[in-house]
């Protein structure tokens, strides 16, 4: 059954259409992504969905509950953190407030009728997770992130953690519909692994659109990819999407192809025969012609051709730092970090959110204090790419901008920018009105004027559409210099990274290779080390079974040390006692009888006792 239904949906910008005839439906636990360019209307059609923007056209139907994660949320500042968000199962907690009141009811005046509604209660409430609710916040809190912040005030956490805390609320109201806008902002990877691992399990539809192209090969089997006005359907998750994609442009560019020499080779024909004895002949050539229609090849041209120009040839030793260790009033980020970066290495640094990854660059800047060495090598240029983009002005345009930094006459910017999207018109935007995805644009166009020969990037891809990611993919595998980058994006880390540093609070863990070998090997260590934290378990367990059995053993030999004794007091006593029963028959030999069973039994013992001390 479809949980969403959009028909011949249209949406008008500025008077503009921006689509026109959208159609898809969403079956219920269907779990689909909406990609395409930026400002195609992705998130547009998204809003017309749930009814936050009007449709000139066509008609959506939502049937059943519903959940919308926006990429800028809105998020009271009132009170704790976890309190915020199991507020979210209100039914479930007035449920549990009306339970106690029941259960008082109960201890003072009890009836059968207020039994059976306790009965009745109580099932309804372990039927919908009430018992498991708190454990249910404190799992989806930590899988994002939020644990240390838990008990903390609402209005106390970041932006990002407010984001985080949105998604946490909507996680625990589980509608039938969840529509996540960019769900993996503001996630460090630990956070987007444990969220992939959590959808992928979710008993509901979803709809998501993002940018990260590992994350939605891990969460989606189907794709609606909306371009040029226009939305298409594609099954599969984001890879196959890529492959199928391309497979159907080459096939109509062939069909493009084939038809365009057909239609040339009629109107050829009719062109040397229409005057000629072949006239007949040519009026029905022109008959077919005007049957044909040549196929329209769309290709999108986002006019980039971004480069990183490495200025000079650095030495072989770009930066080593040792013993770096960075503290903030009381708290220590890390401390004994070492890192020795050779000319041409790509490395990416790791680790969770707060950590101190952007710090380190700082550092490297000397734009932060700290302990230890940091030293560059010959020859080495710095180009820094700020993921707040802190390096570009506040006033004036994109031209502007860029005259700032280069000797470049205006010709020759406007071909510059023109390469990282930037034509027409757009190279007098003013700074301020700027998307987030222009700013990084111009942002890498200043990286690339710079001429750095070591790059430090903080966050590269944020605010890119894929193929703008791709093309930056692309001229970092040319660059011929070095580069330290922090990212989350995991399908850029394996394009580009050859080789991973994990910060820790204890130091920096370095692997040589891409991300995903990298993720490999930990996985390869996490399980090592579940194999002999299971053998020292097993290894404990059986000390601690034979230290049971030792000292059962010991109690037992105590035991027969004690049913001897009384044996042989008791032989002793049957002894003098037959002595004096010579006379009675019938006593002296129940008195041996049991004169010869006390006897076998202190013999048996005795056995016992010498077999256990042996």
């Amino acid at each position: 059954m479809s949980v969403l239904f959009c028909r011949d949906c249209g949406v008008d910008i500025s008077g503009e259409p921006l689509f026109r005839r959208i159609s898809f439906a969403l079956e219920n636990g269907e779990k689909a992504a909406l990609v395409g360019p930026n400002g195609a209307g992705k998130t547009t059609l998204i809003r017309a969905c749930i009814g936050d923007m009007r449709l000139e056209c066509g008609e959506v139907q939502i049937l059943g509950s519903y959940g919308y994660l926006p990429q800028t949320p809105i998020v009271e500042d009132e009170g704790k953190v976890f309190d915020c968000v199991i507020q979210e199962r209100a039914d479930l907690l007035y449920l549990q407030e009306q339970l106690r009141e029941l259960e008082e009811k109960m201890g003072t005046t009890p009836s059968e009728k207020v039994m059976e509604q306790y009965a009745v209660l109580t099932e309804s409430f372990e039927r919908q997770g009430g018992y498991a609710l708190e454990a249910l916040v404190r799992k989806i809190l930590a899988g994002l992130g939020l644990e240390e912040e838990m008990n903390s005030q609402v209005a106390t956490l970041s932006g990002g953690q407010k984001t985080r805390l949105a998604l946490c609320k909507l996680l625990l109201r589980a509608p039938e519909l969840l529509i996540l806008d960019e769900p993996t902002n503001h996630l460090d990877i630990a956070a987007m692994e444990w969220l992939e691992g959590y959808l992928r399990d979710y008993s509901g539809a979803l709809l998501i659109v993002s940018h990260d192209r590992y994350f939605l090969d891990r969460t989606v089997s189907r794709v609606l990819c909306l371009e040029n006005g226009g939305l298409k359907s594609y099954p599969g998750n984001y890879s196959e999407y890529e492959l199928l994609k391309a497979i159907e442009a080459k096939t109509i560019d062939r069909e493009a192809e084939r038809l365009a020499k057909k239609i040339a080779k009629l109107e050829e024909y009719v062109r040397r025969n229409k005057a000629g004895v072949n006239s007949k002949q040519a009026r029905g050539r022109e008959s077919q012609l005007q049957k044909l229609k040549p196929i329209q090849v769309s290709k999108v041209d986002h006019g980039l051709s971004i480069s990183m120009g490495s200025g000079g040839r650095s030495g072989n030793r770009v930066l080593l730092i040792e013993d770096l260790s960075i503290s903030f009033a009381t708290r220590t980020l890390f401390s004994n970090v070492q890192l020795d970066l050779r000319r041409e290495d790509r490395v990416a640094l790791l680790g969770k959110n707060g950590i101190g990854k952007t710090t380190i660059l700082k550092a490297i800047l000397d734009q932060v204090p700290f302990k230890g060495t940091i030293r560059l090598g010959a020859n080495v240029k710095i180009a820094y790419y700020s993921q707040e983009h802190e390096n570009l002005g506040t006033s004036g345009t994109v031209m502007d901008e860029i005259r700032k930094v280069s000797d470049l006459k205006d010709p020759e910017i406007r071909s510059l920018l023109a390469r990282y999207g930037f034509r027409k018109d757009d190279v007098f935007k003013l700074i301020s009105v700027l998307s987030g995805g222009e700013k990084s644009r111009l942002a890498l166009c200043k990286l690339f004027l710079e001429q750095g020969n070591l790059l430090l990037l903080d966050e590269p891809t944020n605010h890119l559409d894929v193929e703008t990611r791709g093309v930056l993919e692309e001229a970092l595998q040319e660059y011929d210099g070095t580069v330290l980058m922090v990212s989350h994006d995991r399908y850029f880390l394996d394009k580009v990274a050859n080789k991973i540093a994990e910060l820790t609070p204890r130091g920096l863990l370095l692997y040589d290779g891409d991300y995903t070998g990298f993720k490999e090997y930990k996985q390869q260590q996490e399980e090592l080390c579940d194999a002999s934290l299971d053998r020292n378990n097993k290894t404990s367990g059986q000390d601690q079974q034979e230290s049971r059995l030792q000292a059962r053993e010991k109690k037992r030999m105590k035991q027969l040390e004690l049913e001897i004794e009384e044996l042989e007091t008791k032989l002793q006593t049957l002894e003098e006692e037959l002595g004096m029963a010579n006379t009675n028959y019938e006593l002296a030999m129940k008195l041996h009888e049991d004169y010869e069973a006390a006897k076998q039994r202190r013999d048996s013992a005795l056995e016992e006792w010498i077999a256990g001390n042996d």
